[in-house]
């Protein structure tokens, strides 16, 4: 998949007139993650274009995402796709996470991205751009009211998002696409149960081998991402990644973590995501990162940060 989304940024580059010579040459060996990486880098430095990620977001269709694409064509209905997307998604971008959240007969889809060299406002347009273009062209009809929600303020090139066709909201909690929850019964126009199979079965062995790379501390932190809010404890961290409790703890403390360190990081990250780009108090923030205390998140942050969690967000704003 990665070939395919380097020649989509090299069309995108090329139709506006820029040399694509430097991509090329992150290109010539077969594209990983990291390089795609680099040429993306690379492009944002050579256009001085904030709203690229739209652009290039558009451009990409399903068949770019490879077999992880095919998956999603071969799909029964909007629930089935989600859950391929909350599995998978890694596949497509490392640290990429999606989850759903319902709230009475609302949908919300939240993408979270973390790591790596891009903005994260980049990588979240990209994310959610692909994503409405890829559910327009999956049930080839209006999602029900389907809407964007960024976490961020509005920026400069905001008017770009005139282009997804959709209301975009600013400021929100969390970055997501959010629909009706009958989205979940849509039928998908080429599902193919054969073929939905035989990808999840691929994609699956692509995600084993992702996973035998990065090691068990990559692992456990995507899968905290890929659900915040609902941590599990090390026992239940262990049983989803299909290993004993020992062998986790064994092998975390082999790469020199263990699974304590790693769910602070990912809470003090999400904590700060949560008060740098929304107006959520103090007490919100404690609640959506699982905290049946918000005294014990109020001590948490001033150990993880030097400062309370107030005079953070002060210091950030």
């Amino acid at each position: 998949m990665y070939e395919a989304y380097f020649a989509t940024l090299i069309e995108e580059l090329g139709s506006r007139g820029f040399p694509v010579t430097d991509l090329n040459r992150l290109r010539k060996t077969t594209p990983t993650a990291r390089s795609l990486e680099q040429a993306l880098v690379a492009a944002l430095d050579q256009t001085q274009d904030a709203g690229l990620a739209i652009d290039y977001g558009l451009r990409l269709n399903l068949a770019s995402h490879g077999i992880l694409g095919y998956a999603l064509m071969s799909s029964r209905n909007g629930d089935q796709l989600l859950a391929l997307l909350t599995r998978y998604a890694v596949l497509a971008m490392p640290g990429l996470s999606f989850n759903r959240v319902l709230a009475q007969d609302q949908l919300r889809v939240v993408c979270e991205t973390s790591g790596g060299a891009l903005p994260p406002q980049f990588a979240t347009e990209l994310v959610l751009t692909t994503l409405v273009a890829g559910a327009r062209a999956l049930f080839n009809r209006r999602i029900p009211g389907a809407e964007i929600w960024l976490d961020f303020e509005r920026p400069v090139h905001s008017p770009r998002y005139a282009a997804l066709k959709i209301p975009v909201k600013f400021g929100q909690p969390y970055s997501a696409l959010v629909c009706q929850r009958s989205f979940l019964n849509m039928e998908v126009a080429s599902a193919n149960p054969v073929m939905a199979e035989l990808g999840t079965k691929q994609c699956s062995d692509l995600l084993a081998q992702m996973q035998e790379r990065f090691g068990i501390t990559a692992q456990v932190r995507r899968s905290l991402l890929s659900s915040p809010g609902q941590f599990p404890n090390q026992l239940a961290m262990a049983k989803r990644l299909s290993i004993s409790d020992r062998s986790l703890r064994r092998k975390l403390s082999d790469e020199g973590s263990s699974y304590r360190e790693i769910l602070d990081e990912v809470r003090f990250e999400l904590a700060k995501r949560y008060l740098q780009t929304s107006e959520l108090s103090v007490t919100q923030v404690s609640d959506l990162l699982a905290y049946e205390d918000t005294s014990n998140f109020r001590r948490a942050f001033k150990r993880w940060s030097g400062v309370t969690a107030q005079a953070w967000r002060a210091q950030h704003s």
